[in-house]
């Protein structure tokens, strides 16, 4: 058997899990990220869960329900444990977790199409093609803050992220960041059956390994002035080798048919599965992206009979992210005693922006909408079953923005919260990038002003 048979080569990574290391720019001569003492980082979360309704759900159908022509009897609209309306026929998983969750319903985008808006997403930022090949996703900022905190056990990769190549941007790369903080982005079906070694073949790689890193050393000088792809593939093969020999990662990857069943055994349900799994194992994976991909339905959104539909979506969504919240609220931290998951963890979930309000369109679908769309948060102190900030009777505008600001939130401030609640400082700056550019973590310049970069404290009030 050769080191080859044991360690996947990157393609096949690519195919079930891997680190997205080739679109990283060049690495400036030296990076410091300065605090500017403007924030005050809340550091009441261990873990972020970013949960990823890619291509967009209909808000006006879901979570900021309205009465409307498209609004069908077996959508089943009730009144909520926080006071909110929702479709039970829809979502009676979620129906019943509202009272762990807070709403926002006030957020607008700069972007109104999906690569642009799943960017956003990805990046915390507009998208400017002549800087993009150094901007870092938040992911990856967040791998890079949180280095210092990794202990000698750490094996698992600080960011992971669920089929996040399936939507239209991909997964962003590290940007100025070492490549040692990319996304390592898994295909759950396939790492389901991929990832673990017998103890025979284990060994076998302690041996080889120790043979590739004489080479490796041997080595050193000649590659120490090549490009930085080069140390992202060795960052790639030494993060593979230390999970294949970590007896906590099968253990991750190893589910049975009772959760199968509650989650939903589509690839969002396994997604959420291996989510809950890899924080309760703590082996150093501290945010995960989940991407449930497919919302864009311009036409045949409620056709029953059309290949894909809301409902289809829905059916995927509800059981897998009702049991992630379920589970974590219910299972024990690993680090602090007397908490539960959920304690640690803030839970996202939102799309890139909603969809137009009102009849349905010519094709019976939904277009894109930014004005007003919401978002879901639990976990990490967030005060559940609350409502904040207020769409109109349509859903079409925003009429209370739900903060201290007339502006209204958006994924800036979604993405200092995350970083606020990690104990990140959102302010910091890091200069002598390639461009000679600094890179505010959440950027004050908005696309036509500044805007406010707060968290979203009315969360936790």
């Amino acid at each position: 058997m050769k080191i080859q048979d044991l360690l996947p080569t990157r393609r096949e990574l690519l195919r079930y899990g891997g680190l997205g290391i080739l679109g990283a720019s060049a690495v400036p001569r030296t990076l410091r990220a300065n605090p500017t003492a403007k924030t005050k980082p809340r550091g009441n979360a261990r873990n972020v869960i970013f949960f990823e309704l890619a291509g967009a759900l209909s808000h006006v159908d879901s979570f900021d329900f309205k009465e409307n022509p498209a609004t069908y009897p077996e959508f089943d609209v009730r009144k909520a444990s926080n006071g909110i309306y929702v479709p039970y026929g829809l979502f009676p998983r979620m129906f019943h977790v509202m009272d762990k969750v807070a709403h926002i319903r006030s957020f607008v985008s700069h972007e109104e199409v999906h690569l642009r808006g799943q960017y956003y997403v990805q990046a915390g930022r507009q998208l400017n093609v002549a800087f993009a090949p150094e901007i870092p996703s938040v992911g990856s900022v967040i791998a890079s803050e949180l280095e210092p905190q990794r202990r000698g056990a750490d094996t698992f990769p600080t960011y992971v992220s669920f089929n996040l190549t399936t939507n239209q941007v991909g997964a962003l790369s590290t940007g100025f960041l070492p490549p040692r903080h990319a996304v390592f982005d898994l295909n759950p079906e396939e790492a389901l059956s991929g990832m673990r070694l017998d103890q025979k073949a284990t060994e076998l790689l302690e041996e080889r390994w120790r043979l590739l890193s004489s080479l490796r050393q041997a080595q050193g000088k000649r590659l120490a002035g090549l490009d930085k792809s080069i140390s992202g593939f060795e960052d790639f093969s030494h993060t593979a080798k230390e999970l294949l020999s970590d007896g906590r990662w099968p253990k991750a990857f190893t589910i049975d048919e009772a959760d199968r069943k509650r989650y939903g055994n589509t690839s969002v349900g396994l997604s959420s599965i291996l989510t809950r799994n890899l924080l309760q194992q703590d082996g150093g994976t501290r945010y995960i992206h989940i991407c449930h991909n497919g919302w864009d339905h311009h036409k045949e959104i409620w056709t029953k009979t059309a290949s894909t539909n809301h409902y289809h979506l829905i059916q995927e969504m509800d059981p897998a992210l009702a049991s992630l919240i379920e589970d974590l609220a219910v299972a024990k931290s690993p680090v602090n005693p007397g908490k539960t998951l959920l304690d640690d963890t803030l839970v996202v979930c939102m799309g890139e922006f909603g969809r137009t309000p009102g009849p349905l369109n010519f094709q019976h679908g939904r277009d894109h909408h930014k004005h007003c769309f919401p978002a879901m948060f639990a976990g990490a102190g967030v005060k559940g079953g609350r409502v904040l900030g207020a769409s109109d009777k349509d859903g079409v505008k925003c009429i209370d923005t739900g903060w201290e600001h007339s502006m209204q939130p958006r994924i800036e401030n979604v993405v200092a919260t995350i970083y606020s609640a990690l104990g990140i400082d959102w302010s910091k700056e890091v200069h002598h990038t390639t461009s000679g550019r600094a890179y505010i973590y959440v950027d004050p310049l908005g696309a036509n002003s500044l805007i406010p970069t707060d968290e979203l404290k009315n969360l936790y009030a």
